[in-house]
């Protein structure tokens, strides 16, 4: 009697897993958490996913944008979700590791309140001038500083450039005196007036390309360990004669709340890659400023790993706190 009891139960959780594989993800739409406000970078790439994964996987994605506290709110809501696969989270460097080392306390475990589900892109930092400032290159940066340390101010927009920062003082020994802001439209602002004269910004900040562009911010050097293909003809600092500051790079990814079906990994990653392979796609990210970054979520698990025993002992080293 034992048997055929488990027998019929193990069918009809069989009968149940397959029944939501088929319905899965068009029983209800999907809500990609974007831990940033509407416009931002990674606000932008997130409807464009969504839009796009609409369109091919007959389920409906939609966006909703959790904003407060460096992206904390939006991941700690994510973490909260029931892991159905009918909630996603769109995080980054900044939400997914480097807040753990700045704030004193989250309501959540980066390290083991998520599932890895997709990696999705890249965008490299940009330093750069304004473009009255009398300097052309990385070396001839560095030289000025040197020349009056603590005299060449950074706008320092976000807690990710705060590594850019401490990365380019390790490596070249340039003091760069740094000016903090609540976020990148301001420093963009006081560099293009040059009350500051350097300014660090992924090419995913929509501001930055249209400047270099009409040639009102000359770009110095990009923090990609070799040139980007997004930015040809500007080398890497490690290519301008400090190998030291190694690579920096703001990459956004898919993830979701612990316990997720591996069957909505699975389908997810998979739909998310094809979408990576196209041509069309991978030239409109090209265009925001993002190179696609396509990846198993195994691999997307020990990038993360990576990030986080790179950049920690940065963070502690230079005791840098949440403002």
């Amino acid at each position: 009697m034992k048997f055929w009891k488990c027998l019929w139960i193990a069918s009809a959780l069989g009968f149940c897993a397959s029944a939501w594989c088929q319905a899965y993800p068009t029983a209800r739409p999907v809500r990609i958490i974007v831990p940033a406000g509407a416009g931002s970078a990674t606000d932008v790439l997130a409807r464009m996913v969504a839009d796009k994964l609409s369109q091919t996987t007959q389920g409906k994605f939609i966006v909703e944008n959790r904003v407060g506290a460096g992206g904390n709110i939006g991941l700690a809501a994510g973490a909260r979700a029931t892991p159905d696969g009918y909630t996603l989270i769109f995080g980054n460097l900044g939400a997914n590791v480097v807040n753990q080392f700045i704030y004193p306390k989250l309501d959540f475990d980066p390290e083991k309140d998520f599932d890895n589900v997709a990696m999705v892109a890249l965008s490299p930092f940009i330093i750069c001038v304004p473009a009255s400032f009398p300097v052309n290159s990385l070396a001839e940066l560095v030289t000025a500083a040197k020349a009056k340390p603590g005299t060449i101010n950074v706008a320092l927009t976000g807690t990710v450039v705060r590594i850019v920062h401490e990365q380019l003082k390790v490596a070249t020994g340039a003091e760069l005196f740094p000016i903090p802001y609540p976020g990148p439209a301001p420093g963009m602002t006081d560099v293009l007036s040059g009350r500051i004269q350097v300014l660090f910004e992924t090419l995913g900040a929509g501001t930055l390309r249209p400047m270099i562009a009409a040639g009102r911010i000359k770009p110095l050097a990009v923090t990609t360990r070799t040139t980007s293909s997004l930015m040809p003809g500007i080398k890497s600092v490690a290519e301008q004669g400090f190998p030291e500051f190694g690579e920096v790079v703001g990459w956004i990814a898919l993830f979701g709340p612990k316990g997720l079906p591996r069957e909505a990994v699975s389908f997810i990653n998979s739909e998310t890659n094809k979408l990576l392979a196209r041509a069309d796609v991978r030239q409109q990210m090209a265009d925001l400023g993002f190179e696609v970054k396509p990846g198993t979520p195994q691999e997307l698990g020990e990038f993360v790993v990576s990030q986080r025993a790179k950049f920690g002992p940065i963070l502690k080293a230079a005791n840098i706190k949440a403002e």
